[in-house]
């Protein structure tokens, strides 16, 4: 399979994010709070440049098509913007309180939520056909598979590590990581027929 450069890029921030919060989370010279908050910080740029680079990915493959807006890009973007908002509620709820954040990121979830919801309402043309449901059955059996990976990882964290205490946020922020996850494993099998 011939990877695309923007999908090496991906690929690439993922897995040297997902090295340094290894390190971070193995290191014992900060305490949790301080952890997750580096985490937290280090996560959103990456986060939002693979989110950006997913959708500029898909919208120049929408492109060379006839039909511009079919049911495979309505699942990406009502994926990308769900998981988006998703994490916003997950950093609203592990930062301190203040005025401007409130102000922020309310603003932020109400643009990504108004978008979401424009585009799962909007029509389209197209009907699923069984090609679309199976690409959705192996997309969904891979990230089941490495969703259970994830909860053991934590759980092995919880009960090794007796002070880590995991909060409301970070549930929101493992789900929306989920989701995207879960729109990239389908973009991959879909690239991939």
């Amino acid at each position: 399979m011939k990877m695309s450069r923007n999908l090496k890029i991906i690929i690439y921030m993922a897995s040297m994010l997902i090295v340094v919060c290894l390190v971070l989370l193995l290191g014992n010279h900060l305490p949790i709070l301080a952890k997750g908050a580096i985490m937290t910080m280090s996560w959103l740029p990456t986060y939002l440049a693979c989110t950006m680079l997913s959708v500029l990915s898909k919208s120049t493959y929408q492109k060379k098509e006839k039909n511009m807006f079919g049911i495979t890009a309505k699942l990406y973007t009502v994926l990308v913007l769900l998981s988006s908002s998703i994490y916003t509620i997950g950093v609203w709820l592990l930062t301190p309180g203040s005025l401007i954040k409130n102000i922020m990121l309310g603003i932020g979830l109400s643009v990504q939520l108004l978008l979401m919801f424009y585009f799962l309402f909007k029509r389209i043309n197209e009907e699923p056909d069984e090609r679309f449901y199976r690409n959705i059955a192996k997309s969904s059996s891979i990230l089941f598979t490495i969703a259970i990976f994830i909860l053991l990882l934590i759980a092995t964290l919880i009960a090794v590590c007796k002070v880590f205490i995991l909060n409301a946020g970070f549930l929101y922020i493992l789900v929306a990581f989920l989701l995207l996850l879960f729109a990239i494993t389908y973009f991959i099998i879909e690239k991939r027929g």
